[in-house]
Formats: structure tokens, C-alpha cells, sequence
């Protein structure tokens, strides 16, 4: 694997084209964020485009998918940490948050977590973002979580309060939110995480006030959770588009959750926000 192309965003975010040698017709996607409160973060792909296909995300619109290799997974962390010097100086974290589900590649995602962890000392931790897929039902419960205590950080993109929306949406082939809440529940003490409960807000689909009071009804089924509420990436030739009552929602959510947090991604000027990956070719 070799890099292709770096692209630097006017927040200092910087996105890397990957090419896999001896194939010409696919690339890989990563990103190296530099936030306030978090300090580096290497943002890698579990897939080639992405199994899941959901409507708000650019990977869906990927020619082909298949899941990567530990070894791939690895090689862009190796990459990306080559050419920033500055990562083999202090303490950063690698997030699986970049083209792809991780728990539906998740056995080549938790082998190359054992072996970066082994080859980073000052790697600090490990964060997953998730839309708990009915093939991570084999992850939840064949893991050994304990051994990740401190380590590990799940995300559950949510983003809408209702099976069948999130079915339409996202994918049919999702576990019932109840299901995904109670596995993130239990995994959560076993890892000694806090883990999040993702929502982006698109316009007039999952912004009402209803929805929120439907929101604060499955957070109150969470344990040990935050809300995260998020403001759409552009995304080129999406159907859905960012919510104009942002604000309004926001503050019902704060009157109803106390924890609950508000984002914009980073790097959204050379696509490397949440949902911006495989929005553009190389080719």
C-alpha cells in the first residue's frame, strides 16, 4: 500500500488517498484529525466502500466492497504515522470510524486492534463507530471485552428513533435497537466505557419534537452512555439533506437528556467529515 494523495483541510485535518498495490481500480480512505479535547486521531477504513449502504453516506454510492485485511487495516495507521512525525512523539488514538461497518469485517478490525496496540505503545485508545449490524451479534459475544478494559470506545450511530426507519435508511440487516442497546450496555461495564449514541439530524426525517421525546426514551433504556446529536456532512448526490431546525431540536434535547453533546465534523472541506468518505474518485 503506498499513498496516492494527501489533502489538507482549512482545520488542519488532512485526508489520504491509500492505493493498494497491483489494484487499479480501488482505494483506500483514511484521515488524520488533530482535535482540542481528543488530541490526534487516525481515522481508517474497515471496507472498500461499505456492506451497509446507508442513504446518508457516500461510501454507499462505492462501485464494489469487500472487507480488508488486518494487514491493510494496519498499513494505513503505519502510513499515516510515518508521515506525521509528530505521532511517534506523544500519545494518539486510532478510531474505526472511516469507509465501512467494523462489525461486519470484525475479526481482521479486533486482530489488527491486538497487533497495533502491541506496536504503539503511546497508541492511548481505540474507538468504534457502529450501526450494529446482525453480524455483530458474533462479535458481542465472542469477544474477550475484559481484556480491552480502558482501551476501547464504541459509538452506536443511532440516527433514527424507529426500527423500521433505520431499516429503510440504513439497512435491513440491522439488529433491533433494543438488542444493539443491551449488548452496549453490558459490553460498556465489561471495557469500563462510556460509550455514545450518535444522531444525525437530517431535515424532517428524525428532527421533530416527537422524535426527541422518542429519543429520550431509549436513552433512558441506555447505561452508561452519552447522546451525541450531529449536523449532516454535504454529501454530493444524497436525497437527504441537513436539518434546518438543528437549533430548535437541540434544545428540546437539553431540556429532556443532561447528557447529551453537539457536533460538527471536522474536514468537511476535503470530504473528510462523517459520511464523506468515497465522495470523490482518484481515478
Amino acid at each position: 500500500m503506498e499513498i496516492i494523495k494527501v489533502v489538507t483541510s482549512n482545520d488542519h485535518t488532512k485526508k489520504y488517498f491509500l492505493g493498494i498495490v497491483g489494484l487499479l481500480d480501488s482505494h483506500i480512505e483514511a484521515c488524520l484529525l488533530n482535535l482540542a479535547r481528543y488530541g490526534y486521531i487516525i481515522c481508517v477504513s474497515s471496507q472498500i466502500g461499505c456492506s451497509q449502504k446507508c442513504e446518508f453516506c457516500a461510501a454507499k454510492n462505492s462501485n464494489g466492497t469487500r472487507n480488508l485485511s488486518s494487514d491493510e487495516i494496519q498499513e494505513q495507521i503505519r502510513l499515516v504515522v510515518e508521515d506525521n512525525p509528530q505521532l511517534a512523539a506523544g500519545k494518539f488514538q486510532v478510531t474505526y470510524m472511516g469507509s465501512g461497518e467494523p462489525l461486519s469485517n470484525y475479526k481482521n478490525v479486533f486482530d489488527s486492534i491486538d497487533r497495533i496496540r502491541m506496536e504503539y505503545p503511546n497508541l492511548s485508545k481505540v474507538n468504534i463507530s457502529t450501526t450494529c449490524p446482525s453480524s455483530g451479534r458474533y462479535c458481542f459475544e465472542n469477544t474477550d471485552w475484559e481484556s480491552y478494559y480502558d482501551f476501547l470506545h464504541f459509538q452506536y450511530s443511532l440516527h433514527f428513533v424507529q426500527d423500521r426507519e433505520r431499516y429503510r435508511y440504513l439497512s435491513p440487516r440491522l439488529m433491533k435497537i433494543s438488542e444493539a442497546i443491551n449488548y452496549l450496555n453490558r459490553v460498556s461495564v465489561l471495557i469500563n466505557d462510556t460509550y455514545k449514541v450518535n444522531y444525525i439530524l437530517f431535515d424532517g426525517l428524525n428532527d421533530s419534537r416527537e422524535k426527541a421525546k422518542e429519543l429520550k426514551k431509549i436513552m433512558d433504556k441506555t447505561e452508561n452512555a452519552i447522546l451525541k446529536i450531529s449536523t449532516m456532512c454535504e454529501i454530493y448526490e444524497c436525497s437527504l439533506l441537513p436539518s434546518q431546525s438543528f437549533d430548535q431540536f437541540s434544545e428540546s434535547i437539553k431540556k429532556m437528556i443532561n447528557r447529551a453533546e453537539f457536533f460538527s465534523s471536522d474536514g468537511t472541506d476535503v470530504n473528510a467529515g462523517c459520511g464523506q468518505f468515497y465522495n470523490e474518485s482518484i481515478l
